[in-house]
């Protein structure tokens, strides 16, 4: 029931002049509030990104290590592989 009267003492209507001066300095705020976040998200898209070309970069390396571990193991099995058929 509170909540109804509350809802009610809000929804009656101002004289034109207070809504239009409430208006402004509100208005005002939410742009600058908006610039604000926008300025804000800026930063981050460009920091994500920053942080994307890093792991990019490091995700190439560690495909790179794997290749030449990859390479070093088959090299050192076939070393083992031909070692035992010599032997035999």
């Amino acid at each position: 029931m509170a909540r109804r009267l509350a809802n009610k003492a809000r929804s009656k209507a101002a004289p034109a002049r207070a809504q239009s001066q409430r208006g402004k300095g509100k208005t005002e705020g939410r742009d600058r509030t908006a610039q604000q976040r926008l300025t804000a998200l800026e930063r981050e898209r460009d920091a994500l990104r920053a942080e994307l070309a890093r792991a990019e970069e490091r995700l190439g390396l560690l495909e790179k290590n794997q290749a030449d571990v990859r390479d070093r193991i088959a090299w050192a099995l076939d070393s083992l592989h031909n070692i035992l058929q010599g032997k035999g």
